[in-house]
């Protein structure tokens, strides 16, 4: 079997504009998110796991901070609306929901959905094409 290359190229438009993204383990609920491969976040990502490694030195970082401080990156980077939820989304809402600790399974399923926004549908050749060369050896 052979992977059509083309299948296998990011859609970054998509990736950085957002889309929405049905959360399966929630009927009726859906995100609006970039991609985490967004370069902004990604940096900040990285930037924020710096400073957490210099504040926790050599102990491990609490997962509940690790919650909170992502959650807050996802407002700022990858969150862009949700609906299905009994609260209208807002930038305020947002925050105040992503950054507690007690919400972390709306952290979760941010995460999940913007994962999902850069998949790719995998494509494969037929094999009829691709063995579509005469044999060399002058049948």
């Amino acid at each position: 079997m052979t992977v059509k290359l083309s299948s296998v190229k990011a859609d970054l438009a998509r990736e950085e504009k957002g889309d929405w993204i049905d959360y399966p383990d929630w009927p009726g609920v859906a995100f609006n998110v970039s991609s985490l491969h967004l370069p902004a976040y990604e940096t900040a990502r990285d930037l924020l796991f710096q400073r957490l490694a210099r504040t926790y030195k050599k102990k491990p970082i609490p997962k509940q901070v690790q919650i909170t401080e992502l959650g807050k990156l996802y407002c700022k980077h990858i969150l862009h609306n949700w609906r299905g939820l009994d609260e209208a989304f807002s930038p305020d809402a947002a925050q105040r929901i992503l950054s507690d600790p007690a919400y972390r399974n709306v952290v979760a399923a941010v995460e999940y959905c913007a994962a999902k926004v850069s998949e790719i549908d995998l494509e494969f050749v037929e094999d009829a094409e691709k063995n579509s060369e005469q044999p060399s050896g002058g049948e």
